[in-house]
């Protein structure tokens, strides 16, 4: 991590007492799993607010994590106005979400158990968010670069595949369909004829949830132009310079309605899940 923040012993009470007067019971329980703590193991429910703060405190000095915590402390989600005054020595700055999916994702590398990599996953799932389109020249990147900002506005972390580093052992297809399967759903832009073309006929075939957004009177192919009448996980929206921001937060709502109600599905058909 590029913070290193270390705090003495004799000054936990003061942490402890600022995370009991601070943070509700799940809003604790938030902080120990963007810390990776198993809150299982930290908080008892017949135990006081006060126990179990300190329960906190002690695991994340077992676990080395108080540069992390003072990260997530200073994060939108969890900033208190009080923690300039609660520590002063502490440089107050407001750092993003993807901050704390970053220190999420990253306690994980190390990590040996298999029960690691399922987790990892989990929270991969939970906000990653392909964007694909035509991305040269520049120009185009940029489009893309706007629809990214707004799903970080929306509180998703996106990925643009030709910003990833290469593996040597990957295709350009093979590429693309890793990433797209550790993220939440794809959003590409069909606008213009390119290689998202290939990417929007693999994601379909591979069930992934996705977004295709296309300017008024534009599109890439007719070939896939009745795609969204039979997979009913893709959804077409047409948008203009001015209506772009409503018409994607009306997206991203049809794609997290679509995975509640394929969630509550799998949950009532697979009886290993209850």
């Amino acid at each position: 991590m590029g913070s290193h923040i270390s705090i003495e012993f004799k000054d936990e009470d003061r942490l402890i007492d600022f995370l009991k007067n601070s943070y509700s019971p799940i809003q604790l329980i938030s902080i120990c799993r963007s810390l990776n703590l198993d809150k299982d193991d930290i908080i008892n429910k017949f135990l006081s607010h006060k126990e179990n703060c300190s329960n906190i405190v002690d695991a994340i000095r077992q676990h080395g994590l108080y540069s992390d915590l003072f990260t997530i402390l200073q994060s939108k989600q969890f900033h208190r106005d009080r923690f300039a005054e609660v520590f002063p020595e502490f440089q107050a700055i407001v750092v993003s979400n993807e901050k704390i999916d970053q220190i999420r994702l990253l306690t994980y590398e190390s990590g040996e158990s298999s029960s690691n990599y399922a987790e990892w996953l989990k929270i991969s799932k939970e906000k990653t968010v392909l964007v694909l389109g035509k991305d040269s020249p520049e120009e185009y990147m940029q489009e893309l670069k706007n629809i990214s900002e707004m799903l970080r506005q929306h509180g998703y972390t996106p990925i643009l595949i030709k910003e990833q580093p290469e593996i040597r052992t990957l295709s350009n297809e093979e590429k693309m369909l890793a990433y797209a399967s550790i993220s939440k759903f794809v959003v590409i832009e069909k606008s213009y004829p390119a290689g998202q073309i290939d990417e929007a006929k693999i994601c379909a075939f591979n069930r992934v949830p996705s977004i295709w957004l296309q300017q008024d009177g534009m599109g890439d192919t007719w070939m896939q132009g009745d795609y969204e009448v039979d997979f009913k996980f893709i959804n077409a929206f047409s948008y203009n310079k001015e209506n772009q921001r409503e018409v994607l937060a009306t997206a991203i709502n049809w794609v997290e309605d679509f995975l509640k109600s394929k969630s509550e599905y799998l949950d009532m058909k697979y009886p290993w899940r209850n």
